[in-house]
């Protein structure tokens, strides 16, 4: 969630400032207010969602009905599977829940200020990859998201995300 105030604060901040070195400072923390780091969100996850689910009895499956990641749930400490694809094979009694359905405009919303990937967009709404690729390239159509290209700084396995700007 972006607060709104504080993007002002900056702004107001950087329209009154001269010093080259301040503005490169306050347009960084711009970025960050405008699209924080899900990682961030990620660690204090980690660290204590399994103490705060076990007393209030929240299980794992809770948690990934609202979008939160099998790997995410793993580092926190939550039992989960291995999967499929892993060696595992479920049967008909172990088979996941279905998620809910996440509608274009669910996905549409989920589009953060600032740059950002598709994978951003899946963890931010729980859509399919399917549906953030369309919703992202409509929004580029319309005018509203920028396409920057791959990411440079990527140094993974696989190709380079492309990196999108709101």
């Amino acid at each position: 969630m972006v607060d709104e105030q504080r993007v002002q604060d900056i702004e107001q901040r950087l329209q009154e400032t001269e010093d080259q070195i301040e503005r490169v400072k306050l347009q960084q923390e711009l970025q960050e207010v405008r699209s924080p780091s899900l990682e961030q969100f990620e660690e204090r996850f980690v660290t204590h969602a399994k103490e705060w689910a076990d007393r209030h009895g929240i299980t794992a499956a809770a948690f990934r009905a609202e979008g939160v990641a099998d790997a995410t749930l793993r580092k926190a400490g939550f039992p989960v599977g291995a999967g499929r694809g892993r060696g595992g094979r479920r049967t008909r009694k172990q088979t996941a829940p279905r998620k809910a359905r996440v509608s274009a405009e669910d996905v549409r919303a989920a589009i953060p200020s600032g740059t950002f990937t598709v994978n951003d967009v899946v963890e931010r709404s729980g859509g399919s990859l399917a549906v953030a690729r369309r919703v992202v390239r409509e929004e580029v159509e319309k005018g509203n998201v920028t396409e920057h290209g791959p990411d440079q700084h990527h140094s993974g396995p696989g190709r380079a995300p492309i990196i999108f700007e709101r």
